[in-house]
């Protein structure tokens, strides 16, 4: 796969756990992007209508995807769609059973493979939605901490589609984080075959949009050189 085409394929963020939106959407406007990710992870519903204001009064065309939270309902899922053609969303395993089984957009909606409270419980609760969303920090730091979530994680990719990844920073100690450090912070990726990516890569990252598109060269160098490895 050429670097260009891998390139489309990684997205930055606007994010809410760690970061500072406002400095985001800000940074996002200064630099014309068109497509984005969003993680609405600590924003309510207030400040949720705050971020998508301040959006609308960007470039910002597209948000194929969105991290919702428990609070999110139906309408504003439409809205977004409708709005900026999203395409999918990630939950905690969790919150989609309690909130969103029986969504209209289940089918677009792929569990992500975290930890603690937002384990993935049952791997057959994913039949109810599209599919499992692969976060690379986490099963990096999975293979470094915890062999059966390590596991469970590639089970659950052999049995169902993985619709999207999430994409943050693992430090030298395999402890994954929301803020890259330094660059080196991204070299896990190196670790991960390529049947873990999806089309749709995105930075959870509270670095700002400047560095996230640093990032994103230095990503797709990394999977350019990993994915066209001859065997």
């Amino acid at each position: 796969m050429k670097e260009s085409e891998i390139l489309k394929r990684i997205y930055p963020s606007v994010v809410t756990f760690v970061g500072n939106w406002r400095s985001m959407v800000k940074e996002v406007g200064e630099y014309k992007l068109k497509e984005i990710s969003l993680f609405v992870t600590a924003a309510n519903y207030t400040e949720r209508k705050k971020i998508y204001q301040a959006l609308e009064k960007t470039s910002v065309q597209k948000i194929p995807h969105v991290h919702i939270r428990h609070d999110m309902r139906e309408a504003e899922m439409d809205y977004l769609v409708s709005r900026f053609q999203s395409k999918v969303f990630t939950a905690h395993a969790q919150y989609f059973l309690k909130y969103f089984k029986n969504s209209k957009y289940r089918k677009n909606i792929f569990i992500e493979n975290n930890n603690g409270q937002s384990t993935i419980k049952n791997i057959s609760d994913l039949k109810l939605a599209g599919g499992c969303c692969i976060d690379l920090a986490h099963f990096e730091q999975f293979r470094f901490k915890s062999k059966k979530y390590y596991e469970l994680t590639k089970e659950i990719a052999k049995i169902y589609p993985i619709g999207c990844n999430h994409l943050s920073a693992v430090l030298p100690d395999g402890q994954s984080w929301h803020r890259v450090k330094q660059i080196s912070d991204l070299n896990y990726l190196k670790n991960i075959p390529q049947q873990y990516f999806s089309k749709y890569i995105n930075l959870e990252l509270a670095n700002p949009i400047k560095e996230q598109l640093e990032f994103k060269k230095y990503i797709a160098k990394i999977l350019t050189k990993q994915w066209n490895k001859k065997s």
